[in-house]
């Protein structure tokens, strides 16, 4: 058994949706999360959060510049010396728009949801890949318990496992935690953060730098798939179904 911890979000403004996680056994997840967890201690940071960290907002008022970066630099060492394997997958909301209202075969392609777009892409890329190098092992998946997303994962996650029976031989449990009591929801928040913020550079500026904080988790192969799905790529989904 595996267990891979979740995030679902958007940007502020709702511009882009993005579910990441990291999975790996339990063995590790306990040994991650308790130095983890020590290591927020230490700048008396109770529970991560990624945007609040980065904007010293609220109960990180007390961070200097200096103390977050290194924080977060410690955080990403972390991560990147793990045996952790993250995934992810973001959509562009705008853009699945555009294109769903482009055409009937749009509308029928891309339907119901951009949600479920990216939650099936992000479940079906995962599962896949457990499947092709242990399909005896299972994924036991929990995401973050947020107010304005409960319900809707749980909800999505059955209707990918009946449209992907493949996938869904190693798709196993699905249930929520809060990440102040469940550690390892503190690293799949680190993730989606910086999966967000890469995407919203590539659509402002193809020309900047990665993040240093995904290219770092990239270059210790502890990033495996990232997904973006733009307006080119949805076309080219659309395109590529048979009338």
């Amino acid at each position: 058994m595996l267990r891979c911890y979740c995030d679902e979000s958007y940007d502020k403004h709702s511009r882009i949706y993005f579910v990441a996680g990291f999975v790996a056994r339990d063995k590790e997840w306990r040994r991650v999360a308790r130095e983890w967890k020590n290591r927020c201690l230490r700048s008396r940071v109770d529970v991560y959060h990624a945007t609040d960290v980065e904007g010293r907002f609220g109960d990180y008022a007390h961070l200097s510049k200096q103390e977050i970066v290194e924080l977060n630099t410690d955080l990403v060492t972390l991560i990147a010396s793990s045996n952790l394997a993250g995934w992810g997958s973001s959509i562009i909301l705008e853009d699945f728009r555009a294109v769903a209202e482009s055409g009937e075969k749009a509308r029928r392609v891309l339907s119901p949801s951009p949600y479920f777009l990216a939650m099936q892409l992000f479940l079906v890329t995962l599962s896949g890949k457990v499947q092709e190098e242990n399909p005896n092992y299972r994924v036991a998946f929990v995401f973050d318990q947020q107010q304005e997303f409960s319900g809707r994962a749980k909800k999505l996650y059955g209707e990918v496992k009946a449209k992907n029976p493949i996938a869904a031989a190693c798709m196993g449990s699905l249930t929520y935690a809060d990440k102040r009591k469940a550690t390892p929801l503190q690293l799949a928040d680190k993730l989606t953060y910086e999966v967000m913020k890469n995407m919203l550079n590539l659509g402002h500026d193809p020309t900047r730098k990665e993040r240093i904080a995904l290219a770092r988790m990239k270059e210790a192969h502890v990033v495996h798939s990232l997904n973006y799905l733009d307006r080119g790529i949805l076309m080219k989904i659309v395109d590529g179904q048979h009338d």
